[in-house]
């Protein structure tokens, strides 16, 4: 399985291809981490690797199900979300529940995205276990959480969790110097080191003009 955008978590994703390539995927996974870690992109990579065609390098970037599901419009790639309301209802929950019996449309799988796993309320996650209790052999959810200790006990025992892990300060930083080549030395040095290793959090900290001198004149000081 290739891992393009997604970096660091080599144990992770050593698992990950290990199971995708011996067709034993998990029909639940558990994407854990604060946000910026990049629990989006890796689940935009599994279920692509789900969904490839390429029986060889999975997911290919090439094959029509792969192109599909990066760009979000896969039939068969389906978010459970409800972003206007800080609860995912447990109506959107129940026609996720009942589609999922429908089979897929252009697949072998049918894969449910929950960006916001940790804001299914109570209701939504007893819905959601009749469903993890016993899914058809197609079906696979993805549930992403920034906090998966909200999820019931129940919910995280029947899904296999993948943690991700923080990046070392060397990749975290060259890859922020290919996203932010105008920004000097000691102003990534601080990004990587005020997000606490996680890319996504680093971004948005430059976006927002990290490298101002009086952020560069601070990472000096700090460094000395």
């Amino acid at each position: 399985m290739e891992f393009p955008g997604f970096l660091g978590n080599d144990q992770l994703k050593a698992s990950l291809s290990a199971a995708v390539d011996r067709q034993r995927a998990a029909h639940f996974y558990l994407l854990s981490g604060p946000s910026g870690a990049g629990k989006r992109t890796l689940a935009r990579l599994l279920a692509a690797a789900l969904l490839c065609r390429d029986p060889h390098r999975r997911p290919c970037g090439r094959c029509g199900p792969c192109r599909k599901v990066l760009a979000g419009t896969h039939p068969d790639f389906i978010t459970v979300d409800d972003p206007d309301r800080k609860t995912v209802s447990v109506e959107t929950v129940r026609r996720a529940r009942e589609d999922l019996f429908i089979r897929p449309n252009e697949g072998d799988r049918k894969i449910y995205y929950v960006p916001r796993a940790q804001d299914l309320g109570l209701p939504g996650q007893n819905a959601l276990l009749k469903v993890l209790e016993e899914p058809p052999a197609y079906g696979v959810f993805l549930l992403l959480a920034d906090n998966p200790d909200r999820l019931l006990p129940t919910v995280r025992s029947r899904c296999v969790e993948l943690r991700l892990q923080p990046l070392p300060e060397s990749i975290l930083v060259e890859a922020l110097e290919k996203d932010f080549p105008q920004a000097g030395r000691e102003a990534l040095a601080s990004a990587a080191w005020r997000s606490g290793g996680w890319l996504g959090q680093a971004r948005e900290l430059l976006q927002e003009g990290a490298w101002l001198p009086q952020t560069e004149g601070f990472a000096q000081a700090f460094s000395r």
